[in-house]
């Protein structure tokens, strides 16, 4: 099993590592998002709204607003979770490319199967 990396490409992992926590956090802020925007009760509000369309046009456009808010919302969350996740897939094959596994946030050797020694990409000692 491989126990350093290349230390000419130390940065390399450090910023490869930065850019992939930060897409990880986003993705999951962006998760939380789309959650919150799946349990909201607008489109309730839109039906009834649509209810009350019948003998007013105003609140026929009430009803559609309510229901473009609240797809807009799931959609935007939505597309924001999936790029996270291509940038997170993106970084994980550069990683994959130089014989790190990524699990979660934290970074393994490939040949590590038990995954009993993460690495700190950040400590010289990692580095040969």
């Amino acid at each position: 099993m491989q126990s350093h990396l290349a230390a000419n490409l130390k940065s390399d992992f450090q910023q490869h590592y930065r850019r992939f926590e930060e897409h990880y956090d986003k993705g999951h802020s962006a998760n939380l998002e789309l959650k919150q925007a799946k349990s909201s009760r607008v489109w309730m509000i839109a039906v009834l709204a649509l209810l009350f369309s019948m003998s007013s046009d105003f609140f026929l456009g009430a009803a559609a607003a309510m229901f473009g808010v609240y797809f807009y919302r799931i959609v935007s969350a939505y597309m924001q979770r999936a790029q996270s996740e291509d940038a997170m897939e993106e970084i994980e094959r550069w990683f994959s490319a130089k014989g790190l596994m990524l699990q979660d946030k934290t970074p393994f050797f490939k040949g590590d199967d038990q995954l009993e020694n993460p690495l700190n990409l950040f400590e010289d000692r990692v580095y040969q």
